[in-house]
């Protein structure tokens, strides 16, 4: 009820702007100032490729991707907006994310299709992000923020951030939060989408309950307490528990006869589903970065987390220290590597004790300096790796009084960086979703040795099939292992 009031508050104030509508998908009233549905549109289209790029890119699936966009255009079509340009596509992305832009332009996370069970589970989320289109949740943060550029001294609140032209603000409101009002909204708005069409309600909160697991799993994996209490894909999402407690009552307001679940179609569809990174990205092997299309691999050192994005890796360390790893060309390959180090990699530095070496056959280049960063005083050693036109750059990262400490992990990435050949290269194969059918004489325990994950694989393994393993191994039953 508070945000209805607010929205209130806000119309009364900027009536002359004709700013408030009845809310399409809420009957209430809405502020959106002075934005229109054709503005999300607009947006959605002129923002939707960014989206795409800036988060993996599309999944090249063409099964998957046709599969996702025929539930979502069945989804849209029961929604208050039937007549919007829907489209919906899978990202090349890990994360358990979906996003949704104004105008019905929608992202769904590989990450999320391997961790649900059937497909009423991802109706729910395709269901979720419609619902945020539908009741305009990011031209009410849009119009906000024009609010507190145009009037902040009349209205004396501050609705959001700093705000630019419409254009420009739009262009980052679709991956901002949301409101934790506005999440309880969609979530509601989803659970009436599916339920139109004969999906059981009750996969909603059953997702929920397997995404907190897996947040609680991926903090344990890096040394972390889990918070299930406090999971969000954004910091802003409510609180898991209340979140699944609502979706529960939700959904006993509708028959009980609502049970479509269609576990079967998804598990076959979803068989060898890539999972985790991307192999077109490189993924890691036991401490070992490997990357097939690069023929190239390295070792992490053991205890570094790390963060891999299409155009670098960064890993971390507890006590402060990171490696940091990308890919430069070098125009003239005839210039000495030590001059590509000082002159142009690192020109805006003094290197000290620069020096060539050679890193398995490779011309190599390393120098060190130290400077003053926004986590404080760090010891930084460039290295630069050549193999004709293509440079392989690392940045050796440690506070002071640990760089000796750190110096021998550091060499041992170092000289573990390897080409691959075009054979090995090939022949790598990434990890995946396979599906097996329980047996007699199946156990968790043994079917959980072979999942192909670093460890923890029995919590893997029951995170992955909660719903199926509810009621223990069932005969005959299909599991989702991670294979490679």
């Amino acid at each position: 009820m508070r945000s209805f009031f607010i929205a209130a508050s806000l119309c009364a104030l900027v009536l002359s702007t004709s700013g408030c509508s009845v809310n399409p998908a809420t009957g209430q009233q809405s502020f959106t100032g002075v934005t229109s549905i054709e503005d999300d549109i607009k947006l959605g289209k002129q923002e939707y490729p960014k989206l795409i790029k800036r988060f993996g890119g599309k999944y090249d699936h063409e099964k998957i991707q046709k599969y996702i966009n025929d539930l979502g255009q069945q989804l849209a079509r029961v929604s208050e907006l039937p007549n919007l340009a829907w489209e919906f596509t899978v990202l090349d992305n890990p994360e358990m994310n979906a996003m949704a832009l104004p105008g019905g332009k929608i992202t769904i996370n590989r990450g999320i299709i391997s961790l649900a069970e059937n497909e009423a589970e991802i109706v729910a989320i395709l269901g979720h992000e419609i619902g945020h289109v539908t009741a305009r949740h990011t031209a009410q943060r849009i119009s906000q923020g024009q609010i507190v550029q145009l009037g902040s001294i009349l209205l004396g609140i501050v609705v959001g951030g700093p705000a630019g032209d419409i254009a420009n603000y739009a262009g980052n409101a679709f991956i901002a939060n949301y409101s934790r009002d506005q999440e309880m909204e969609a979530d509601k708005l989803g659970i009436r989408y599916m339920t139109k069409l004969g999906y059981d309600p009750k996969a909603s909160a059953t997702f929920f309950k397997k995404l907190a697991e897996h947040t609680e799993l991926e903090a344990k994996m890096k040394g972390e307490k889990g918070e299930q209490s406090h999971y969000s894909i954004f910091s802003t999402h409510p609180d898991t528990r209340v979140r699944i407690s609502e979706s529960q009552k939700i959904a006993k307001t509708y028959p009980v006869d609502l049970d479509l679940i269609n576990r079967r179609t998804y598990l076959a569809l979803i068989d060898g589903l890539e999972y985790g990174e991307s192999i077109k990205q490189g993924i890691i092997d036991q401490q070992t970065f490997i990357h097939p299309d690069l023929r190239m691999e390295f070792t992490i050192p053991d205890d570094f987390e790390y963060f891999n994005t299409p155009k670098l890796l960064i890993a971390t360390h507890k006590n402060g220290s990171a490696i940091r790893f990308d890919i430069a060309k070098r125009n003239n390959k005839h210039l000495p590597i030590t001059h590509y180090l000082n002159e142009i990699w690192a020109n805006k530095y003094n290197l000290r004790a620069v020096q060539q070496l050679e890193v398995n056959g490779l011309e190599a280049a390393t120098g060190v300096v130290r400077i003053n960063t926004k986590k404080g005083v760090r010891d930084i050693r460039y290295l630069a790796i050549a193999d004709g036109e293509e440079i392989f750059q690392f940045r050796f990262l440690t506070p002071p009084d640990l760089t000796s400490k750190m110096e021998m992990a550091f060499r041992r990435t170092t000289y573990s960086f390897r080409r691959l050949s075009y054979r090995e290269a090939k022949s790598i194969k990434g990890f995946h979703i396979g599906l097996h059918r329980v047996g007699h004489n199946d156990t968790i325990s043994g079917l959980a040795q072979r999942m192909k994950v670093e460890k923890m694989k029995e919590d893997w393994l029951k995170v992955l099939n909660k719903e199926a393993l509810s009621n223990g191994l069932q005969k005959g039953e299909f599991l989702k292992i991670v294979t490679r």
